[in-house]
């Protein structure tokens, strides 16, 4: 059973009707530019979680889609408005030191694109010396020979201990979509886009005794040997193409090959990062949605596919449409499986096969998820005088960690009753649960229950806790939209006019991923002043304020460290094609960068 409950969709578009080539994207001479239909630029809204490998949040790390970069909060999460990809290539990338460089490209949708990301430790697996050849070794029987020269960042010979961290990523690691970098879209030596079956993957970092990134000296080339996993072992050709991984755009290149001796793969490679052992397919593209037999589609829903000789699945995971699409094997009848959280089989049949080079919808699958792992919860969420919550909602966890990807959100109704229909694979689970009232700004704080049956009712929760932060709005005379729970707030640099005063970014954007939204941006701040009268923009439920439109004054009453809380105020008017209008705005945040 995977450790993980996954989120996102991992497979990638092609063959749009829009097309812009890779040589727009990829200054890269050592292989032709890739035919890969990109389309055109695009804004699309991303929001993601960040773990290590112990499934707990990496927090402070910066992730960063085009020129649009954010940080991680404490809770590993981020969340990116209006953030401008290609139509069908969306690449995410997340740096942290102390961890191996992480990233992720996928096709984005037009709702909230749902990211999950593993970071791996960079950790030393040995050290060696300069001017000898040396063999690092893991257990498992990878191992890297190197011939002594190496170079730095600069090209300069590089004389000294060298520190080798080596990993190996597996085929058959359950975690291997959110571990591995990019995806399996890459470009073969005569410049065709490829999906990918993988054999093994290996990243090897090299550093300096003063921390320095190192690299193989020119000329010189390392023997890297990667054992084969023992269930594709028949399946495994002798000679295999290697391909490396560029960080710069999220893309595999053919380069190279390696050759089956025993029960791995040797092969000579002449730099590093990323290496994958991989066979290569020619491509068409497959969509199809999920529902339920009410017809209610289904999110987070793993839909996989395999070729009849092909060992390991490849998976995605539907969108919040219920949707799922991605390149598939063009020319084969492929087996598709429809997996509940517990990985356990509830829909089976096989399709295609597909032409090479087309779009194709399949009819939609209706599955009917197992009852015995799907539990209902539900409630009455009150105010502190214990009034029914009109404005509100609340979140369900599980209590296991590594289950962390498996949490929902639902609004209350007028009553301030709520309901979940979820799913456990143990019996009597254990699951937290926190609501929120909007409107006085108070919560229940976590609480741990465990579920008896099959059929929860929790009763009255009362919010009597006040929250950490929030935000209210108004537009005219309509009612105060109040929200409560997960911001992320940064001041980040942009470039500046001035040397003395670099320019900063202030961006707030509410995390809570149902209800209403809200997302400030103010550009060209020179420190923390006062008031801003312009630069700035506003995006929420049902409209938006840029400083073209609008003439608002945003006070910052309260600025703090990061960890600290950033108290603002929004005053002013705006236009739109209904006319002029009034808006106002509090909120008291806590700084995440």
């Amino acid at each position: 059973m995977r450790k993980f409950y996954l989120l996102l969709l991992l497979f990638v578009l092609m063959f749009s009707c829009k097309n812009e080539t890779f040589s727009e994207i990829e200054d890269d001479t050592t292989n032709p530019p890739s035919n890969y239909n990109f389309g055109n630029t695009t804004q699309k809204n991303f929001q993601g979680v960040v773990l290590d490998t112990n499934g707990l949040p990496v927090s402070g790390a910066t992730v960063t889609i085009g020129t649009s970069t954010v940080t991680t909060n404490l809770k590993g999460f981020f969340t990116f408005k209006n953030a401008s990809v290609k139509e069908n290539f969306a690449h995410i990338k997340v740096t942290k030191s102390g961890y191996v460089n992480a990233s992720r490209v996928l096709v984005p949708t037009n709702g909230i694109n749902r990211v999950n990301i593993m970071m791996i430790p960079a950790t030393t697996t040995s050290t060696i010396t300069t001017g000898s050849t040396s063999t690092v070794s893991l257990p498992n029987g990878t191992k890297v020979k190197f011939d002594g020269s190496f170079k730095d960042a600069n090209g300069n010979a590089y004389s000294g201990n060298v520190s080798v961290g080596v990993f190996h990523l597996a085929p058959s690691n359950q975690y291997l979509n959110e571990l591995m970098p990019g995806s399996f879209l890459a470009t073969n030596s005569g410049g065709n886009a490829r999906i990918m079956e993988t054999f093994g993957m290996l990243h090897v970092q090299l550093t300096g005794t003063a921390g320095q990134n190192l690299q193989l000296a020119n000329g010189h080339t390392a023997e890297i040997t990667v054992p084969v996993d023992a269930t594709q072992t028949s399946s495994s050709p002798t000679t295999i193409p290697l391909w490396s991984y560029n960080e710069d755009t999220g893309m595999w290149k053919e380069e190279g090959s390696a050759t089956k001796i025993g029960n791995a793969y040797v092969g000579t490679v002449s730099h590093f990062s990323w290496w994958n052992y991989d066979a290569q397919f020619e491509q068409a593209t497959m969509k199809v949605t999920v529902k339920n037999s009410a017809g209610q589609v289904l999110p987070n829903t793993k839909v996989a596919l395999k070729r009849s000789s092909q060992t390991y699945e490849t998976y995605g995971m539907t969108d919040n449409a219920g949707v799922v699409s991605g390149i598939v094997p063009a020319g084969e009848t492929l087996s598709l499986k429809v997996y509940d959280v517990c990985n356990n089989v509830i829909y089976a049949s096989n399709v295609g096969p597909f032409p090479t080079g087309v779009i194709t919808t399949i009819s939609d699958i209706v599955v009917n998820p197992s009852t015995s792992t799907s539990y209902t919860i539900q409630g009455v969420l009150k105010t502190c005088a214990n009034a029914n919550v009109s404005d509100g909602y609340v979140e369900l966890k599980p209590t296991v960690s590594t289950n962390y990807f498996q949490y929902m959100s639902v609004p209350v109704d007028n009553n301030g009753g709520f309901i979940f229909n979820t799913y456990s694979c143990t019996a009597n689970p254990q699951f937290r649960y926190e609501g929120f009232d909007n409107v006085n700004f108070l919560s229940t704080n976590e609480v741990t229950f465990t579920a008896t049956s099959t059929t929860m009712n929790l009763g009255n929760i009362m919010a009597c806790s006040s929250v950490n932060e929030f935000v209210s709005y108004k537009i005219d005379n309509q009612p105060i939209i109040n929200l409560s729970g997960s911001f992320n707030a940064q001041w980040t640099g942009l470039t500046s006019t001035s040397p003395n005063l670099p320019a900063k970014q202030l961006r707030i954007i509410s995390t809570n991923p149902i209800g209403p939204t809200f997302f400030m941006t103010q550009n060209n701040m020179t420190g923390i002043t006062a008031s801003f009268t312009n630069n700035y923009m506003f995006e929420f439920s049902g409209g938006s304020i840029t400083s073209n439109n609008g003439n608002l004054v945003v006070d910052i009453t309260a600025f703090g460290a990061l960890g600290d809380y950033i108290d603002f105020t929004v005053n002013g008017t705006f236009t739109d094609n209904s006319g002029n209008h009034t808006f106002t705005a509090t909120g008291h945040v806590k700084r995440d960068m």
